[in-house]
């Protein structure tokens, strides 16, 4: 039986987060008045990280400014999505379709592409260091992911028990554990928020419930979770878990986990100890850890402190967006797509020395399975008063599930990926 032993108003958790990112403000560094704008065919944008915020920062500055140099650097040789990858753990999405070569920026939008890992960069000198080169640039957009905070000690489980929200092989290798999977006990726990994708534990959970329900499996899933009740969508999460799931799963709440015994398959925690086959523990997250070599993320810190509009850090021409960012945004593919336009915009100011409408009103869309059939949504609008340097942030949920959200939710996801890749 599932079990809801705390309680929280959700909307008051959002509202409460953006407010405590608009509060924190870093004064705003306008450089479009300290130096001459650059000539558009000299200027050097180099962008790290190849995910939702490092490519869009990359197509919205091509789209903008035709001649400047734009180099975009990452450690993978294609993009792999991490919205929509729970549908292919829940064996109903080909892991194909969440991968797009980058190569084709070059041939197409004339980005060029760096296959390689960044081992430095000089902040001072202006240079991104890689094993093979030295890049200069004048603009440096960092959007390099998250990495989990764990302990060096556990870092063997979850090698095994891959936590799978950083693209790629850890998706791929969850799967082939659900493959493998005929039943017992399974283990999902959800960190404190903030974290990568707030509605992806949730949904994850779901999907694997209807997984193991599909299939007709004698297994029970302990969903262990750091916070008081689902971070969005709450009520049609907790309506699909009773309604579709029932007598399959506990959902305990406010819990958090202590200790991980790899030797005997068991997850510690301050309401109990819980034995597994199977294990998807999502561990607390922090900014990339680049970002703390550089010196932009201080010690204490877990996510860069950034000029709440402009995405700034305390570094001129220096910008970091996506998940690494503490930010009014989710750290979200969405939130991460809408940053980088912002950025490129902002460049692109202050390379022509013209000012750019902005955006006044942004918003975030959010879709999550909950079988394989039905989905549920939620859409948060921010609107911006710069002047007066607040956010105020409108929040509406749809947590009927339907099938015809799950045709919303696969057209996003496509757009998304046309506008990126074309």
């Amino acid at each position: 039986m599932l079990k809801n032993k705390l309680n929280v108003n959700r909307r008051q958790f959002l509202a409460g987060s953006v407010a405590l990112a608009a509060t924190n403000l870093i004064p705003d560094v306008s450089l479009a008045k300290e130096e001459a704008a650059k000539s558009t065919k000299s200027a050097k944008v180099v962008i790290v990280g190849g995910g939702y915020g490092g490519v869009s920062t990359a197509r919205q500055l091509r789209k903008l400014l035709p001649d400047i140099s734009i180099t975009l650097i990452d450690k993978n040789p294609f993009f792999v999505s991490c919205p929509m990858s729970n549908l292919y753990l829940g064996d109903f999405y080909e892991f194909g379709n969440l991968c797009f070569p980058y190569e084709p920026l070059k041939a197409k939008y004339n980005i060029d592409f760096i296959n390689t890992k960044v081992m430095d960069i000089d902040l001072d000198k202006k240079l991104v260091i890689t094993p093979y080169d030295r890049i200069s640039y004048d603009f440096l957009v960092l959007s390099p992911g998250i990495s989990y905070d764990i302990d060096k000690s556990q870092k063997d489980f979850f090698i095994k028990y891959p936590p799978a929200f950083k693209p790629g092989g850890e998706h791929l290798y969850l799967k082939r554990l659900l493959e493998g999977f005929d039943g017992g006990d399974i283990v999902i726990t959800v960190p404190s928020y903030p974290y990568r994708c707030p509605p992806a534990p949730y949904e994850r959970a779901a999907l694997i419930l209807n997984y193991i329900t599909k299939r007709k499996l004698k297994a029970h899933l302990y969903f262990i979770d750091a916070n008081e009740r689902p971070v969005i969508n709450s009520e049609g999460f907790m309506k699909a878990y009773y309604e579709l799931y029932k007598g399959y799963a506990d959902y305990i709440t406010g819990t958090t986990v202590k200790e991980i015994d790899t030797a005997n398959n068991v997850v510690k925690t301050t309401n109990g100890d819980f034995k597994f086959k199977l294990a998807n523990v999502i561990p607390p997250m922090k900014a990339s850890k680049l970002l703390e070599k550089i010196g932009l993320l201080e010690s204490n810190q877990k996510w860069v402190e950034v000029e709440t509009f402009t995405f700034e850090t305390k570094v001129p021409n220096v910008f970091v967006i996506g998940d690494s960012a503490r930010t009014f945004l989710p750290k979200s593919g969405f939130g991460a797509n809408m940053q980088g336009k912002i950025v490129a915009n902002i460049i692109t100011e202050r390379i022509t020395g013209k000012k750019l409408k902005q955006e006044e009103l942004l918003m975030v869309l959010c879709y999550s399975m909950v079988s394989d059939k039905e989905a549920i949504m939620s859409e948060t609008s921010f609107k911006i008063n710069r002047e007066k340097n607040v956010i105020t942030p409108i929040h509406r949920e749809d947590n009927t599930r339907r099938e015809s959200t799950v045709k919303r939710y696969h057209e996003w996801a496509k757009g998304l990926w046309r506008e990126m890749f074309g």
